[in-house]
């Protein structure tokens, strides 16, 4: 049962995917966009709703996996950061920093939630490490984007420790059957797929923001169309930053996610608003007469505009809804492992 779980959670990120795979096609394949409707036109003729839908589920489920694997990365990524003239500036929302303000926060409110002595022997050690490991104003910084504070590599010691603790807790959560934590399961099933969303809506909110960048330049002789001439070069920058900290730092086999993800961004955003393409004129695709002929409508008519702030607020209210639940699922874990152990010591 968990198997299937799992597979439709995938499939559901798939399926969102498939919004910025259509969006890539229709930007730079707008020949592409009409044998697409044409495939589709076949599979129709076929009427094997079974063959259909095996291959619908085959082509969502393999983009699903990619996509939930990169987007665990992008989202849990510590590589982006720069110090400047004493100020350091970071992601402060990552996965492990979030679970780490858990363990703060619990330590601070109620200390009796993460005792040393807990009945895992490794637990305990890692409880009292990241106890130690609690300098002044350490928790209070951990969220933080940025801060008067030279790097250091033991910043880091805090939030490896806190992964830890949560990865064995949960371990052990999950190992003891499927009734006992199904309501851990059933939120960690929302974590995955509102990170996927989060993910596939950055990807398309920068398309649509390129799109505009390009149009601008296709229709307005102002000199503003050149206001989005170095978005691109941002996404090409901080991809720069997070490549270069993430090879002085990690090993070969950890693979870039993030960083070739931005990096293929700042590609498509250099071709969408520098190369400053031609508009072509619409024109009939050659097809069956009998069918209805379709025509390949140009990028630049698009209202992009629109679709960058709608992108925009959906990609928001995903993160918010991940970060929440991302939140949410540390003060479960803890909770039940303790209740878990509790009962099972008055026994």
């Amino acid at each position: 049962m968990g198997a299937l779980t799992i597979a439709f959670d995938i499939t559901i990120i798939g399926a969102l995917a498939l919004s910025w795979v259509i969006l890539v096609v229709h930007l730079f394949f707008s020949q592409g966009e009409c044998h697409l409707g044409s495939f589709l036109d076949w599979l129709k003729e076929l009427d094997q709703p079974a063959a259909v839908a095996v291959l619908l589920f085959a082509v969502t489920y393999t983009l699903g996996s990619a996509v939930s694997r990169i987007a665990q990365d992008f989202f849990n990524d510590d590589d982006l950061r720069v110090q400047i003239d004493g100020y350091f500036f970071r992601v402060g929302v990552t996965e492990d920093r979030i679970i780490a303000k858990v363990y703060c926060t619990l330590i601070e409110d109620d200390n009796t939630l993460l005792p040393p002595g807990a009945p895992d022997s490794l637990v305990a050690q890692k409880i009292h490490t990241f106890q130690a490991q609690q300098l002044p104003h350490a928790c209070n910084r951990t969220l933080l984007w940025h801060e008067r504070h030279k790097y250091t590599k033991a910043d880091d010691d805090m939030i490896g420790t806190a992964r830890d603790i949560f990865r064995l807790q949960e371990n052990q959560l999950l190992l003891r059957g499927e009734d006992q934590t199904l309501r851990l399961r059933q939120l960690h099933d929302q974590i995955m797929v509102l990170r996927g969303a989060s993910f596939s809506g950055f990807i398309a909110c920068s398309l649509c923001l390129f799109a505009l960048g390009g149009k601008i330049r296709c229709q307005h002789k102002a000199w503003w169309r050149y206001a989005f001439v170095p978005v691109p070069l941002l996404y090409l920058a901080v991809a720069f930053i997070a490549t270069y900290n993430h090879f002085q730092e990690r090993a070969p086999s950890d693979p870039p996610y993030m960083e070739f993800t931005l990096i293929l961004l700042a590609v498509a955003g250099l071709w969408l608003v520098w190369k400053r393409p031609k508009t072509p004129e619409p024109k009939p695709e050659k097809a069956d007469p009998a069918k209805k002929a379709r025509t390949i409508r140009p990028w630049q008519n698009e209202r992009w505009g629109r679709l960058v702030a709608l992108s925009a607020l959906l990609t928001l209210a995903a993160i918010l809804g991940w970060w929440s639940t991302e939140l949410f699922y540390g003060q479960q874990v803890v909770y039940t492992y303790d209740a878990q152990y509790a009962a099972a010591t008055q026994k």
